[in-house]
């Protein structure tokens, strides 16, 4: 309990947060949901005074004291009790198609912002960082719905505390004592709750990377693209058998945790039951002492099921807000995180290569744990000249590539363009002046026109360009003749009515790879 009061700073801020995401993917929506929950809190309230007047005109009937002047206060409470019932059916389902909208914008707008910052890294350290994967994991879990959620429960919050409110002061008024003991019981349930959200939050930290793995052999199971190495090596049952291990691992983690919330869930009820049945004991004893009416019995034991409502309502708010945050902050940690490959500012211009590119004395290593792949490395690549780089395998070619295009920087020395170090230009547009393919190039699951138009995407809907590119390349002919020409979908996972085509690796007949000059 302790150290969740040090973090309330953060927590606030954080809750705070999500609040105004959610705010400013819908204001309206937002403003709608939180008159909702301020009738919901009402209505309770309104409901048991109507109750305690009901039976009390009961209680009447029951003694022959009942008089006809009294039939209009019968026709209005009822009357009264039938709108009640109405608004309590109507507005679950409003608030239901409210929070879905609003769900869906913030969908929208958070999933968005992650794949503009991801998309945005100049660098692919990261990618190749398993942490990363599973900080965004957790990043993607925590600001999809969460939100919404957070809209929700400070709603929810805000019904509970009006309902507290109310039946407190109507308790109060009965026994000041019975009031703070149903208070106090609430607490175990908050301290529990705490203690539940962060186990939970540690828990999904530890599978992060299982569950990334499981999709991964649910990919080699499924995709098209493994489907014939899996066949011909006899792989399906092998990666089956994996995947129902790491199943099982996971389950059973989930399932001991799930057990420890159940224990201390019945533990709770039972605490709960035990209280409000003393409680009602002492409302029934002091009603057949004839201190309290049929009414005020009704009354009183409406407030105290109430209150319990309330405080619980309050208790899981505040420990869900509590387990959204901790999610909430690995979205936050990934907006925030700088680029690897930094752009200065202000970026020198990339003049077209003229001379050449240089490393002097270049060494990189991708991390403090792993060795060096490049050692005291000088090298020229005059301009406009082709240049055959061969080496054995694990030699660093692949990796020269990576620096010579900005995907990492040095660990030391220097690469210059013309003379000038790389870094002091701007990473898109040093690589606008590149043109490369890598050995593991990437396959697109779209139209011809847009995999050639991907080199600039600019120019994707300039279907003349396209063409002579092709034609440059020697496969405009072997594109025209596909199903759809240049639209055809270059997948047959994705191709409609059978129509979609799977180009084979290698340069088409009659191609040639020109010197590229920047």
């Amino acid at each position: 309990m302790r150290q969740w009061w040090q973090q309330f700073p953060r927590f606030t801020a954080v809750v705070f947060h999500m609040a105004r995401l959610a705010w400013q993917a819908q204001p309206f929506i937002c403003s709608g949901l939180v008159l909702l929950t301020v009738v919901q809190g009402i209505l309770p309230l309104a409901t048991a005074w109507l109750t305690k007047l009901l039976f009390d005109l009961l209680a009447l009937v029951i003694q022959g004291n009942f008089s006809p002047d009294q039939v209009r206060q019968l026709v209005l409470i009822l009357v009264g009790q039938a709108l009640l019932m109405l608004l309590s059916q109507m507005m679950p389902s409003v608030s239901g198609y409210l929070n879905a909208e609003l769900g869906r914008r913030l969908t929208l707008m958070i999933q968005s912002g992650v794949y503009q910052k991801i998309g945005h890294l100049a660098g692919i350290a990261y990618f190749e960082d398993p942490k990363f994967h599973n900080q965004l994991q957790l990043a993607t879990q925590g600001a999809q719905f969460r939100p919404a959620n957070v809209l929700h429960l400070l709603a929810s919050l805000l019904q509970n505390l009006l309902l507290l409110t109310g039946f407190v002061m109507i308790l109060v008024a009965f026994s000041p004592l019975l009031a703070v003991l149903v208070a106090l019981a609430a607490l175990p349930q908050l301290v529990i709750q705490l203690k539940i959200g962060r186990q939970r939050f540690g828990l999904a930290f530890t599978l992060s990377a299982d569950e990334r793995r499981l999709f991964y052999y649910g990919h080699l199971l499924t995709s098209p693209y493994p489907a014939k190495e899996v066949r011909l090596f006899g792989l399906a049952n092998y990666f089956l058998d994996q995947w129902r291990q790491l199943c099982a691992t996971v389950h059973q983690a989930q399932r001991r945790q799930e057990l420890r919330e159940l224990r201390w869930s019945l533990f709770l009820e039972l605490l709960a039951t035990l209280v409000s049945t003393a409680i009602f004991v002492v409302v029934v004893v002091q009603a057949f002492a004839g201190r309290l009416s049929l009414g005020d019995v009704t009354l009183y034991t409406n407030a105290v099921r109430g209150i319990q409502g309330a405080l619980m309502g309050l208790v899981s708010a505040v420990s869900t807000l509590h387990e959204h945050t901790l999610f909430f902050a690995t979205y936050e940690q990934v907006l925030a995180l700088p680029s690897p490959v930094p752009a200065p500012d202000p970026a020198r211009p990339v003049s077209p290569l003229r001379q050449g590119i240089e490393l002097r004395h270049v060494s990189f290593r991708y991390s403090e744990a792993h060795s060096w792949v490049l050692q005291d490395v000088n090298l020229l690549i005059p301009a406009g000249q082709c240049l055959a780089l061969v080496g054995l395998n694990g030699a660093g070619k692949t990796t020269l590539v990576k620096l010579l295009t900005r995907l990492y920087d040095p660990t030391a020395g220097q690469i210059l363009w013309d003379g000038v170090d790389m870094r002091e230009f701007d990473p898109e547009e040093l690589r606008g002046r590149m043109g490369t393919v890598f050995q593991d190039f990437g396959r697109y699951a779209f139209s011809a026109q847009e995999n050639i138009a991907l080199g600039q995407v600019q120019f994707a809907a300039d279907a003349p360009r396209i063409h002579r590119a092709a034609e440059k390349a020697g496969i405009h002919a072997l594109l025209a003749g596909l199903p759809k020409g240049y639209q055809t979908m270059l997948s047959r996972e994705f191709g409609e009515n059978g129509d979609g085509v799977e180009l084979r690796g290698g340069v088409a007949k009659g191609s040639h790879c020109p010197p590229v000059h920047a």
